[in-house]
């Protein structure tokens, strides 16, 4: 439409820009070599990141060498420094629309540091694109909720999530449904920690369950 305003890029559009205006400055000799290093620093990362978690084959063993020289460490750390960058600019529109989905569970609560913690970080991985880290600690929050609301939060006391809410029933009228919505975040939880996988709509649908529990434990805050 005539006469509209351009809009504004944002910081991550912004910044997206100028690394490929600086790439557009290359020759084609000096871009075919810049895609072969991104290439390289891409594997360098995965690989480095597999090592630590699973086994891998002998080649890594050059690398890793590599990493410990002074000189190869100051290379390696500036190809993961730039592959690092481009991957967390290229995840931020995904983050925004995240957390603007997430603006609409807004709740009132005032839970203890402990439980806060729990679930301040079960919003952040979501947030970051962490599905089963995001459910887990959903559980755990959860877990500590009930704990917060029954007196059991750092008195060591040992119960069982059965326990907890069979307790929240009758102690803090914790009633049917809001149970119900419970136990699906504890089963979402012991299914990531137990070989099944989740999906961040999975996980957010997890969110949308923690705040009417919450909402049933901090009813009178």
């Amino acid at each position: 439409m005539a006469g509209m305003m351009k809009r504004e890029l944002s910081t991550s559009e912004f910044l997206i820009t100028q690394i490929e205006s600086r790439d557009d400055a290359f020759t084609p000799e000096e871009r075919a070599q810049a895609e072969k290093d991104r290439a390289f620093t891409e594997a360098v990362a995965r690989n480095i990141i597999k090592a630590r978690t699973d086994r891998v084959d002998k080649s890594l063993a050059a690398l890793e060498v590599l990493v410990r020289d002074s000189e190869g460490h100051e290379l390696i750390a500036g190809t993961l420094n730039n592959f690092y960058t481009r991957e967390a600019l290229d995840a931020i529109p995904s983050q925004v629309d995240r957390t603007l989905r997430l603006a609409k569970l807004e709740i009132q609560i005032t839970p203890s540091a402990v439980t806060n913690s729990y679930l301040r970080e079960a919003i952040r991985t979501y947030i970051l694109g962490l599905p089963q880290a995001s459910v887990a600690l959903s559980r755990a929050a959860l877990e500590q909720a009930l704990k917060e609301g029954m007196g059991y939060q750092s008195t060591k006391t040992i119960v069982e999530m059965k326990g907890l809410l069979d307790e929240a029933e009758s102690g803090i009228g914790l009633d049917r449904s809001v149970r119900k919505l419970a136990e699906e975040v504890a089963k979402a939880g012991n299914d990531v920690l137990h070989e099944k996988p989740t999906t961040l709509e999975d996980a957010f649908n997890v969110l949308i369950k923690m705040r009417g529990v919450f909402e049933s434990i901090y009813a009178d805050q």
